[in-house]
């Protein structure tokens, strides 16, 4: 949401507060029985899968919502909206039992306009909401969990008829430099009302004290739309960097007869900025080296219903860490986190839900193929991507962080029949990401394979593509390394793969995989956040701060005897209106007063006030789930009533430690009684077919070397023909197939031209370590050496040529399904 209150006469009212959830399709005229047990009460945002963890199941199926929703008789007259910041993935809206919308798309914002049915007085509000997998609907794969719910804000928008269009103020800046900005501001707007209307359209600029005025006149068409500009020029501009995030204040005005009918504002920030294919990155004339991390929205408990105070902290702890950068993976986030990448100085990469996965193809799930392969879903698929990208720019114009809108990631997940397809889809993609923002460049991510990397402006390389594409041509970067599998506290190393520390001329910079642990379909895949899920650091962490900032990591926790709990909160109050929480930070103490990972069990309760865990009144941290290690734990907690919030922590043989926060601003809380959401009353996980698929397949592959245009790639990769080979005959060569997450497998074959022995082994370690051999044949001319053995588990599988290498065709593994 912009804008909080009222703003002359548009009013943006939240409805994140008193909410009933069920999981299952329900009646739309019906209230919900206070006396039936299967109603739940909720705040927004909110997830089916609270309270959520790692696991690789989901719940798949309908979910529906209950709200009132309070009319004054004031707003008779006006443009009544129902603003909604992302529900994943099918909405139908009803209000007293009457349909009002619906909408389909997982990661879009949009309105439903309510003005014909909302009169004044009370309505029932109830929306039927959906997470099942869609033929149609981006994505159609991706190693993520996909939870349904309304998890991002609701918000009621009341205007003029004749008012400034969701989004409408646009701020484009066509000339910028240490000299001079020009900044255009374009409105759009729209006209509700039966007659033509014509309107004065005011632009304000306020930055430290200064203000600039200009405007125009436009006549809106009865029930049309309308779109002006006007333009500034700005002498000596303070510039945004991530070094000092300078924001302008922009705000546009619709008069009539000098009455101001509506008003919406924004910020900005003046910068210039360039990807170039020899000499990296640019951001105002200066070289910078973008170093991040990949972020999945979703966090412990909560699941992918976060507020925008944990929304904050996550950007606040890659800014501490030293980074500069980070991609938004997979798919556009909540407005607001691009927001608080311009407020702390963070550059963000924006991408689009197209999206594909490896492993097996099953139609129907999540590991379906990036792009459809029924002729019938092609046309309604590539309009939905497209509305997706186009949302998702028109939603971020105006942040001055982004600097690059990314078309997907990795759709060479596609069939070999429709990779084509996918491709053109991504030039369409390019093409309108152009037209709408000519400013920020057309990324493809995750485009180390399938010839997608020449589609767009920057090419953005994942896993084994840092390795395969040295110098390629054209802008570019890492957009994904070290996939490391690893809980609390973890190793100090780096996770730099494939000389990725080196910042060469021509590679913009580098981003880790990934920064916070989060949900996924795969097993061990959730684990390779350097930040656990809770938002806890790893040890890895505090290396990158240390290399990059200088600051040393925290002292290691003590083997002692536990002494005392300290429970500690990151602030001391909290807003009751869904768009905030306090993280609360337990830890074990020794004698000492220091931090011991002595085996304990921690319960949180809380004895007064509406504090609420993602568990309800009270959570328990042990080891056994990840939440209590190395001595700390953490939980975010929220309120929806004002009042103090008093929290107890307790542990068997320690005194306990208590906490008061106060949650401010709403109705007082009241002692009613809540009902908690206890967990999904199923879930789903990734099907399983009679015939193993091969889990090698365009995954990524190392090698010792490569002769020249012989690409390690090209031995997972079903659509190339062509083979590695090493560029001597000098032995000892090998190649590494990188399962990008631990598997479980019985057999690998090979397929290779010459005469030579071949070792294969396997290895399910963090990194390229601990190899355990599977055994050693020999290839005789063209051959598939295939060996079967006692199933294990594997994260790597390493072929090497004791003797001299061969020319390897294809690598493939799978796993017994007998």
């Amino acid at each position: 949401m912009r804008t909080g209150g009222t703003v002359a006469t548009r009013i943006i009212e939240g409805q994140n507060r008193d909410w009933r959830f069920r999981f299952g399709s329900q009646p739309a005229d019906r209230r919900a029985d206070q006396a039936d047990d299967g109603w739940l009460d909720v705040g927004l945002p909110h997830s089916f899968a609270v309270p959520a963890d790692l696991d690789t199941t989901f719940y798949v199926g309908a979910g529906s919502y209950q709200h009132d929703l309070e009319i004054p008789e004031s707003w008779k007259g006006k443009r009544i909206a129902l603003r909604f910041g992302g529900v994943f993935q099918h909405l139908a809206a009803f209000l007293d039992g009457r349909p009002v919308g619906s909408h389909a798309g997982g990661y879009s914002e949009f309105e439903l306009d309510l003005t014909r049915w909302a009169m004044p007085g009370r309505h029932l509000l109830h929306l039927e909401v959906d997470n099942e997998w869609d033929a149609e609907l981006p994505p159609r794969a991706g190693e993520h969990v996909f939870n349904g719910g309304v998890y991002r804000d609701v918000s009621l928008v009341v205007t003029d008829l004749v008012h400034i269009a969701p989004y409408g103020v646009a701020v484009s800046t066509p000339s910028v430099s240490a000299d001079r900005a020009t900044v255009v501001v374009t409105v759009a707007m729209e006209n509700d009302s039966a007659i033509e209307q014509s309107v004065e359209v005011r632009c304000t600029i306020e930055h430290r004290g200064s203000t600039q005025r200009a405007s125009t006149r436009i006549d809106l068409p009865a029930v049309g739309r309308g779109t002006a500009s006007v333009s500034f020029e700005i002498e000596q501009p303070e510039l945004w960097h991530p070094d000092d995030p300078v924001l302008h204040a922009v705000t546009a005005e619709l008069l009539r007869d000098d009455l101001v009918l509506d008003e919406d504002n924004d910020e900005f920030g003046l910068r210039w900025f360039e990807f170039t294919a020899d000499r990296g990155f640019f951001l105002n004339g200066e070289h910078l080296w973008l170093e991040g991390a990949n972020v999945h929205q979703d966090h412990a408990g909560w699941g992918d219903g976060v507020t925008h105070a944990a929304i904050a902290r996550d950007v606040a702890l890659i800014k501490a860490a030293g980074m500069n950068f980070i991609r938004g993976s997979h798919y556009p986030h909540h407005e607001q986190f691009a927001r608080e990448c311009d407020r702390q100085g963070v550059l963000f990469w924006s991408e689009a839900p197209f999206w594909g996965t490896g492993g097996e193809t099953v139609e129907g799930f999540w590991t379906a193929s990036a792009y459809p392969i029924h002729q019938e879903q092609e046309e309604r698929f590539e309009r939905n991507v497209l509305a997706s990208l186009e949302t998702m720019i028109r939603t971020n114009f105006n942040r001055p962080s982004i600097i690059a809108w990314s078309m997907g990631n990795e759709v060479y997940f596609s069939e070999p029949e429709v990779l084509e397809k996918a491709r053109t889809l991504t030039s369409r993609m390019v093409a309108r990401s152009r037209e709408l923002d000519p400013g920020r460049p057309a990324a493809v991510g995750g485009a180390q394979r399938g010839n997608l990397d020449v589609l767009g402006d920057v090419a953005g390389y994942n896993g084994d593509g840092a390795a395969l594409y040295p110098d390629p041509g054209f802008p570019n970067m890492v957009t994904e390394y070290g996939s490391v599998v690893e809980d609390r506290p973890g190793e100090s190393l780096a996770r730099y793969t494939d000389g990725t520390e080196v910042p060469h001329s021509w590679r913009s910079g580098v981003a880790l995989w990934c920064a916070f642990h989060h949900g996924s379909i795969f097993a061990g895949m959730s684990h390779m956040g350097f930040i656990d899920h809770r938002r806890l650091p790893l040890r890895s962490y505090f290396w990158y701060r240390e290399r990059l900032t200088g600051e040393p990591a925290p002292a290691p926790s003590t083997t002692a005897p536990a002494a005392a709990l300290s429970i500690q909160s990151d602030r001391p109050t909290i807003r009751t209106d869904g768009t905030d929480d306090a993280r609360l930070i337990v830890s074990v103490l020794d004698g000492s007063s220091s931090r011991t990972r002595a085996p304990l069990e921690v319960q949180l309760r809380v004895l007064e006030g509406d504090g609420r865990f993602p568990t309800g009144r009270e959570h328990r941290m042990v080891a056994d789930d990840d939440s209590l290690l190395d001595g700390l734990g953490a939980v975010d907690l929220r309120a929806y009533f004002a009042g103090p919030i008093r929290v107890v922590a307790t542990a068997p043989g320690l005194p306990d430690a208590e906490l008061l926060i106060e949650a401010i601003g709403g109705p007082q809380w009241d002692d009613r009684p809540l009902r908690f959401p206890s967990g999904p009353p199923t879930r789903s996980g990734v099907p399983r077919t009679a015939d193993s698929a091969n889990l090698a397949a365009r995954r990524p592959v190392f090698a010792s070397g490569t002769a020249p245009s012989r690409s390690a790639a090209w031995v997972t990769d079903p659509n190339t023909a062509a083979g590695w080979t090493a560029p001597d005959q000098t032995p000892g060569h090998w190649l590494i197939v990188d399962l990008e997450g631990p598997r479980r497998l019985n057999t690998i074959s090979v397929g290779a031209l010459g005469s030579a022995p071949v070792t294969i082994s396997t290895s399910p370690a963090l990194r390229h370590e601990g190899y355990e051999a599977v055994g050693t044949d020999r290839v005789d001319e063209l051959s598939q050496l295939r060996m079967v053995f006692p199933e294990r588990e594997a994260r790597y599988i390493r072929i090497e040529f004791p003797e001299s290498p061969l020319e390897v065709l294809t690598v493939a593994a799978f796993e017994d399904r007998s």
